[in-house]
């Protein structure tokens, strides 16, 4: 009789394992919809006694995308971790549950400003190469009329009366002097046909450069006058102070929950820290990280984040690795709401 082998279950993922999100849907959006709005008054209290200059001040060190990229891979990294704590372990980060709903708020705000205000900057530049592509054709129809006229004042006066003709047209080396030449040529013409109307005159309209030219010209003139003078207002929705601003307002709270995190480290090493990628450098002075400043080469440092190092090395207080507990925390640059 043929036996059955009966197939092994899989063996259970750890908490730390089970991602709280999918690795396809971590988005500031779907970071959302699970945790819920921020708490209003929490928020209040959080960023009570920071002057707005500080919060600015602090948003003008970082990129805004850097920021929005960063922020949802951290906060479904700070989940991992506190799902794979024993309830002894959660005890010793310090940090309030609204925190991480209030850093998505925040993120998904400066996203949307960021948006509102890269749109508007395109709008403009569309809005500034249009006016470029009319001044240059107002430009080039001013240089073409002018042009016309003066060859058929020549033809019409000779090139001896041409002289003052040459005084009057000027250069056409910006959209000012061309209306000018434009305008003065109108007036040439208005003044020889009022002292000889009997000749000139009719000379001149045989010619095609008179009463009608006089009008053309100081059209064109107008035009070239009208299309120089449009400024293209910025028109931003959202100005780079009110975008610097919110970068603040996310900054300080990553740093809040990075701090709880490296904390609670210093205490336990076994304690992992939440993952920063492209904002990685700003916060690896501070917060009790090792303070170690960029190399010469100007690359910024890793924030070390739930990976082990891979040289064996012993992991820099503010790195996730897991072992002993790290050294005592040194020097740390002053940092906002430090407080809090």
């Amino acid at each position: 009789m043929a036996t059955t082998k009966t197939k092994k279950p899989a063996p259970a993922a750890s908490p730390a394992e089970v991602p709280i999100v999918s690795t396809t849907t971590i988005t500031l959006d779907a970071l959302a919809r699970e945790l819920g709005p921020a708490d209003g008054a929490f928020a209040a209290r959080t960023y009570a006694g920071i002057p707005e200059e500080d919060l600015v001040t602090e948003g003008t060190r970082i990129d805004s995308q850097s920021l929005i990229d960063d922020v949802p891979h951290f906060v479904a990294s700070a989940r991992r971790i506190l799902g794979s704590l024993s309830e002894a372990q959660r005890g010793k980060v310090r940090m309030p549950a609204a925190l991480l709903p209030l850093l998505v708020a925040e993120a998904g705000r400066l996203q949307a400003m960021k948006r509102s205000h890269d749109a508007a900057a395109t709008e403009a530049a569309g809005a500034r190469a249009a006016l470029e592509v009319q001044e240059r054709s107002a430009m080039r129809d001013g240089i073409g009329e002018r042009d016309l006229c003066y060859d058929g004042l020549r033809n019409a006066l000779g090139a001896r009366r041409m002289a003052r003709v040459d005084a009057v047209v000027g250069r056409a080396d910006s959209p000012e002097s061309l209306a000018k030449g434009l305008e003065a040529l109108a007036s040439f013409i208005d003044e020889t046909r009022k002292a000889d109307p009997a000749q000139d005159a009719k000379l001149l309209e045989d010619y095609g450069v008179g009463a009608e030219c006089v009008a053309a010209l100081r059209a064109t003139a107008q035009r070239v006058r009208g299309v120089a003078s449009v400024q293209i207002a910025a028109g931003r929705r959202v100005t780079q102070r009110a975008l610097d601003l919110q970068d603040g307002r996310v900054a300080i709270v990553i740093e809040k929950i990075l701090r709880a995190f490296r904390a609670a480290r210093r205490v336990d090493g076994t304690i992992l820290v939440p993952e920063l990628n492209k904002a990685a450098w700003m916060f690896e002075a501070r917060s009790g990280s090792s303070g170690k400043k960029p190399s010469s080469g100007g690359e910024k440092p890793s924030s070390g984040g739930e990976k082990p190092s891979s040289g064996g090395e012993k992991p820099a207080p503010g790195g996730g690795a897991q072992g002993d507990a790290p050294p005592a925390r040194g020097e740390t640059t002053p940092i906002l709401g430090a407080g809090g």
